[in-house]
């Protein structure tokens, strides 16, 4: 078939879309990825056997923004989807996230084309968070309103031909939303299993210094939802006890400057080793070097019914896992026994989990690594997704 990926971001690079869509083309799938364009590529681009549509720019960087914003009725959308799907004969549609769905289910009924719902995440519990920490003023009032994410949701869940979530608790959910069960597949966020083969960092000095000290590591995003400024308020209690500990950080985001100034106000500067960005294919030398993966993003409906990719990424290099109580993961952490849950926001339970696992002679990291060469990797995912993807062949 002929598929077309909508996404509503810059591609390259997201680690889902490109493990769907490549797995589309080595299945012998004709895979196109409709994008937006924010970094001015070229519009039109063959990528990794891909098919690589970019929205057309705008010289002026604001209204390029403006203009392509991923709204499900902004006509610019529109118009540049029915392009794609009328000069490629698309079989198929496959829409990540709620933004763009209903733009995708219009342009789906007007070509005859099913469309697929791939809901990485709760869409409109995520806003919600958001929305309760601060009310949006301006354009974001409609655009990041979750009252109005929820009419959106209610009519994109009645009108899409199959949906796929990341776990089991986000599938329960949509049941709930009265969502019919056979047309919910999960296809979860686990890594390919090539991954946990190469070394690329080997010398690198960051990588001794890590190998050297009592390491725990977080990767991705840093948001004050992800909860890193916990694990600083336990680390005075933790160094205590273990003097050598060191907060690994491998990522970036708006929070960094407010976590630097918490740093300095506790005199951690010893204590925190601060990577930035690091690119993914490199991250898993940084993970083997470390004791401990941490994942202490803070509990709310958003998080307890999605799952990170960290958690197989750690569980997959052979070092345990403390997570905070969101229920995927406390799930997948006492099934496979590959690590310990803290109680969300609470230092002192972390502290507490931390100084226990340092304590452990039970295998948790081996646990955990069994468990991503037997069960939670792309091998089986990629199965259901395949699965989903043939029963709407002609």
């Amino acid at each position: 078939m002929n598929i077309l990926y909508i996404w509503d971001a810059d591609y390259p690079w997201d680690v889902r879309v490109e493990k769907i869509c490549t797995t589309l083309k080595n299945n012998g799938h004709n895979v196109h990825i409709a994008a937006r364009n924010l970094k001015k590529r070229k519009t039109n681009e063959f990528y990794n056997g891909l098919h690589i549509h970019r929205m057309t720019t705008w010289e002026n960087n604001k209204i390029n923004y403006l203009l392509s914003f991923p709204l499900f009725f902004s006509p610019i959308w529109k118009s540049f989807l029915k392009e794609v799907i009328s000069s490629n004969n698309i079989n198929l549609i496959i829409v990540r996230d709620l933004p763009m769905v209903i733009a995708g289910i219009v342009v789906g009924k007007k070509f005859g084309i099913p469309v697929i719902f791939d809901m990485a995440e709760d869409y409109v519990a995520m806003i919600r968070d958001i929305w309760n920490v601060r009310k949006f003023k301006g354009l974001n009032l409609i655009i990041r309103n979750p009252y109005l994410a929820k009419l959106v949701e209610y009519y994109a869940l009645k009108h899409v031909d199959h949906i796929l979530v990341v776990v089991k608790e986000a599938k329960e959910e949509l049941e709930k939303r009265s969502c019919n069960s056979e047309n919910i597949t999960i296809v979860s966020n686990t890594p390919e299993l090539k991954n946990f083969n190469n070394v690329q960092c080997k010398n690198d000095n960051s990588i001794k210094l890590i190998k050297n000290r009592y390491s725990v590591i977080y990767t991705g995003g840093v948001q004050m939802g992800r909860g890193v400024q916990v694990v600083l308020e336990a680390i005075p209690k933790l160094k205590k006890n273990i003097p050598d500990f060191l907060l690994v950080i491998a990522g970036d985001g708006y929070a960094k400057e407010i976590l630097d100034k918490i740093i300095e106000e506790k005199k951690l500067q010893k204590h925190v080793l601060w990577l930035g960005w690091i690119e993914h294919a490199k991250i898993y030398d940084y993970i083997r070097a470390s004791k401990i993966g941490l994942i202490p993003h803070l509990v709310t409906n958003h998080v307890n019914t999605t799952i990170p990719n960290k958690i197989f990424d750690y569980m997959g290099c052979g070092i345990p896992v403390i997570a905070s109580d969101a229920l995927p993961m406390k799930r997948v952490l006492q099934e496979e026994q590959c690590g310990l849950t803290f109680k969300s926001g609470n230092s002192e339970s972390l502290v507490n989990a931390i100084l226990d696992l340092s304590a452990a002679k039970y295998e948790y990291g081996k646990n955990g690594e069994k468990a991503v060469r037997y069960r939670y990797n792309w091998t089986e995912d990629e199965k259901r997704l395949c699965s989903v993807v043939n029963k709407f062949r002609n």
